[in-house]
């Protein structure tokens, strides 16, 4: 794997490593140096024993399960709202395409300035527009531009807040334990997808969405004021004054010059595709399946159990190379899944291949988060995770040309054909690239 060596050159001489651990983290961090054949769960154990990180999976796992709950309640209201498919690729597509415009310039945010505020800041601006869409919903005047606008308004904290919070657990933790710190927070990410969806089939069915928006803006205001107890702020000391846009530059000269970070944004990049699940998952379980709220939540959750299983394999012997081929490689079985899964036999069939569609999907997200972060130098984590994320925002881009596919088509044959586009693609990239993957 590539490391993450400084570059010379006036370019990143003017930023400097984060040095805002507390005494007794930086201690803790030195002193697992060199510590070896430990077990992934005596790892998993020391790494919560980290000043601080027990606080920050826990609030990261309130906010995981919170932002299901919302994503959830929104895409059973737009079937609310309309039969069409495009609707709900549509409000994807706004929010998604939002994200990707924004996220590069994010990350020099993310990379200038403290990621606990801006954690902070846009977990409150997350909880203000769940109250709002709640608000709209109990005065009975919600319509869909509403929906659109508050997609927009959530695209631009989710651009800040995606990289604002992974890049902040390894400002937490150090660098050394930066495998088993993201392993242990996609273990949390999948307690959010299963509890979050889970937990939103059974608020909208027995309370209403009035109420489930709500209890979601509280969840989310709770998991802000967790962090506010953190005293780290995450932020990389600068040597010299430096504008926005040289740090923009900066970002993306240093990915160019790489030929495996490139080839492994362009597998990032098949999201384009495999983000057709995300609008169709609510059209197969009302219009294919037929099935009720309840049974859309356990499809779900089905995909959070295959997260749950990705994650705790990662936490127990965590990947420490090769993140190039694998990030390439669970992108394919993602796509491989998305094939099956418009074959829809069965209820229980779409839950299995759900289950599959989770793991590879958490494996690819683990992959990413580590190999990304490893194969840079640390003050370039912010903007080169953002490109991942922008990236991973074109599934937006093709949910909505799905839904609309599946509107001419039907739907089965759409998911389909944005399942077996992939997985040619990437499988020829696994042939053909797999020597460049292997530097990453």
């Amino acid at each position: 794997m590539m490391g993450p060596v400084r570059e010379s050159g006036a370019s990143l001489s003017h930023i400097e490593p984060d040095t805002s651990l507390p005494e007794d983290t930086q201690l803790y961090s030195e002193r697992s140096k060199g510590e070896a054949g430990r077990t992934g769960i005596q790892e998993a154990i020391e790494t919560f024993r980290l000043p601080f990180y027990g606080r920050l999976w826990s609030s990261n796992l309130i906010q995981f399960i919170c932002f299901h709950v919302l994503f959830l309640a929104m895409q059973w209201l737009v079937t609310s709202l309309t039969d069409l498919r495009m609707a709900v690729g549509f409000i994807a597509f706004v929010q998604g395409g939002t994200i990707a415009l924004l996220s590069p310039m994010a990350g020099v945010v993310v990379d200038r300035q403290p990621k606990r505020n801006l954690i902070v800041f846009g977990r409150l601006g997350l909880a203000l527009v769940a109250m709002t869409i709640g608000l709209l919903v109990w005065a009975d005047v919600i319509a869909y531009w509403q929906l659109l606008l508050m997609s927009v308004v959530g695209g631009l904290l989710a651009s800040v807040l995606s990289p604002a919070t992974q890049t902040f657990v390894v400002d937490v933790v150090g660098r050394n334990r930066t495998e088993h710190a993201i392993s242990l927070n996609a273990i949390g990410s999948s307690f959010g997808t299963i509890g979050g969806a889970a937990l939103a089939g059974v608020l909208v069915g027995a309370v209403g969405l009035v109420s489930t928006f709500l209890s979601a803006a509280l969840g989310v205001v709770i998991a802000a004021l967790i962090v506010v107890t953190i005293p780290i702020e995450g932020r990389a000391k600068r040597s010299e004054a430096t504008s926005p846009l040289r740090d923009f530059k900066d970002g993306f000269a240093y990915v160019r010059a790489r030929p495996p970070l490139l080839l492994a944004l362009l597998c990032c990049a098949m999201a384009l595709f495999n983000g057709a699940i995300s609008p169709m998952r609510v059209v197969f379980a009302r219009h294919v399946l037929e099935v009720g709220a309840e049974a859309f939540g356990m499809m779900s959750g089905a995909h959070g159990i295959g997260t749950m299983v990705a994650a705790l394999a990662v936490t127990l012997r965590p990947p420490s190379r090769n993140f190039g081929p694998l990030i390439a490689g669970t992108m394919f079985l993602y796509a491989v899944g998305l094939l099956l899964y418009s074959f829809a036999f069965s209820f229980e069939w779409i839950l299995a291949v759900e289950g599959l569609m989770g793991f590879a999907g958490q494996l690819w997200h683990i992959c990413a988060l580590i190999g990304f972060q490893l194969a840079v130098p640390a003050e370039m984590r912010g903007r080169v995770l953002a490109m991942v994320f922008t990236l991973a925002q074109l599934g937006f881009v093709g949910g909505l040309v799905v839904s609309a596919l599946a509107d001419l088509a039907g739907d089965q044959l759409a998911l389909a054909i944005f399942g077996a586009i992939p997985t040619f693609l990437l499988g020829g990239i696994l042939v053909f690239g797999w020597k460049t993957l292997k530097q990453m």
